[in-house]
């Protein structure tokens, strides 16, 4: 609380505050998906519980898809 006392005394508006988090969450988001999908299928890591077939093919899916999301956000901001 006292740090959002503090951000709003130096006039940091928190609903750029929540965006910015957005947009850093969106772009990091993918490579942290292609590092639990090799790591949930991987047996030395995993032993007998690794990813079956389809949640590996939804992880990379899901990485892929956010990835696209990511570079269009960055595409319609070029000017």
């Amino acid at each position: 609380m006292l740090i959002g006392l503090a951000l709003d005394a130096f006039g940091i508006d928190a609903i750029t505050m929540l965006f910015w988090s957005a947009v850093v969450n969106g772009v990091l988001a993918p490579p942290l998906i292609v590092i639990v999908v090799l790591l949930t299928s991987d047996p030395s890591v995993m032993g007998q519980r690794v990813n079956p077939p389809v949640l590996r093919w939804l992880g990379w899916t899901t990485a892929a898809v956010m990835a696209a999301a990511a570079a269009a956000m960055f595409w319609t901001w070029r000017t």
